[in-house]
């Protein structure tokens, strides 16, 4: 549990006259009980007020949320009736104004709190525990750095383990098999494994096509440990690239990886952020088949802010303690494709690079 986390969270519900706040969103409910669980069918809600924090769940869940969750109070609302149990606990705590998380509870859920109880609701489109995990506490880096390591040990395994003529759906099953050996609790997502012409869609699922030697091919993966994700991208190719472009477009969006990550620092907006990479590939004539931001934050979520992109606020600074990926990419319809990512961490004076797997191209076969 984030004690710390609970406590910014009850100074901002001062701030905005509230007697409770209702957590509905899973990472969130996670970040602040300590509880890891899936985001299953009545996996529940919290409620903190000034001085009382309750999990609601579901009874099959009920024992995991008590031995996780210390310092809740755990309840387990009859036939899964949120709205009625929330209604009891407001009354019970005399809670007259609660906030809620309006980019998760959908209006039909909404009518069923409002309708439940006496008290007035108060919409957050953008959730004050959001802001606070994107700085991440010292725990939480461990956590990160323990993800990361995984990912890049499967990045290892997989360069002396891969031969010419397999399948991308085999080379997926074998990192995501060797990942959960090694000790991920799951995968931060669905590894992309795109070959050759593959390539050129940068949430490529893998398929039946089978690699082969002098192609581009981009490994995107992350482990998951103990509710935290890492997230790494490799472009790899069997032997010596099949053409100098191969080579030159790669050097080029590496380049653009650690042009940016030498210029990150905590102060720096996400928009500039994304230009240091961005400015790279413009240089060479690339940049028009770049078309996805420099990065994103991770933890709970594979996807959580902070943002690098071109459409982040230009007057808003990235933070020190924040986890953020730097992946630029090039993808040349009828062609090719290829990305490479590192998660670094943000501090005052520029990143510690938490990715620790070799950038070379070219795996001899």
């Amino acid at each position: 549990m984030s004690q710390e986390a609970i406590n910014q969270l009850r100074t901002w519900m001062t701030t905005q006259s509230l007697d409770a706040f209702l957590i509905s969103q899973p990472q969130n409910r996670s970040y602040l009980s300590g509880w890891l669980n899936d985001d299953t069918e009545g996996a529940g809600v919290l409620l903190v007020g000034a001085q009382d924090q309750v999990l609601l769940t579901n009874p099959l869940y009920a024992e995991a949320a008590q031995k996780e969750a210390t310092g809740w109070e755990v309840v387990t609302p009859t036939a899964r009736q949120y709205a009625t149990a929330i209604a009891d606990e407001a009354k019970k705590h005399g809670w007259e104004k609660i906030g809620f998380e309006s980019s998760v509870v959908s209006f039909a859920e909404y009518e069923k709190l409002r309708d439940a109880g006496s008290y007035t609701l108060q919409p957050f489109e953008n959730s004050f525990i959001d802001q606070l995990r994107q700085v991440k506490q010292p725990y939480e880096i461990e956590l990160l750095k323990h993800a990361i390591a995984i990912t890049d040990e499967t990045f290892a395994h997989v360069c002396t383990w891969i031969q010419p003529g397999m399948s991308e759906k085999e080379i997926q099953w074998e990192i995501q098999r060797f990942m959960m050996e090694h000790g991920a609790d799951g995968l931060a997502f669905e590894t992309i494994v795109a070959s050759g012409p593959n390539g050129t869609m940068p949430h490529a699922h893998a398929g039946q096509r089978r690699i082969q030697r002098g192609e581009l091919i981009t490994i995107d993966m992350g482990a998951r440990y103990k509710g935290y994700c890492a997230d790494m991208t490799r472009t790899i190719c069997l032997g010596e690239p099949a053409e100098p472009r191969m080579r030159e477009v790669y050097d080029a969006i590496l380049q653009a990886m650690k042009t940016c990550e030498a210029g990150l620092h905590a102060g720096i907006s996400g928009f500039a952020a994304d230009a240091l990479a961005r400015d790279v590939l413009d240089g060479v004539g690339l940049a028009q088949y770049y078309v996805h931001s420099t990065g994103h934050g991770v933890g709970l979520q594979i996807h959580e802010g902070p943002n690098l992109s071109q459409r982040a606020p230009k007057d808003m600074p990235l933070l020190a303690g924040s986890v953020v990926t730097v992946e630029p990419g090039v993808y040349i319809d009828g062609w090719s494709g290829t990305r490479v990512e590192d998660c670094v961490l943000l501090k005052e004076d520029g990143v510690e690079v938490l990715t620790q797997s070799p950038t070379e191209l070219v795996i001899q076969r």
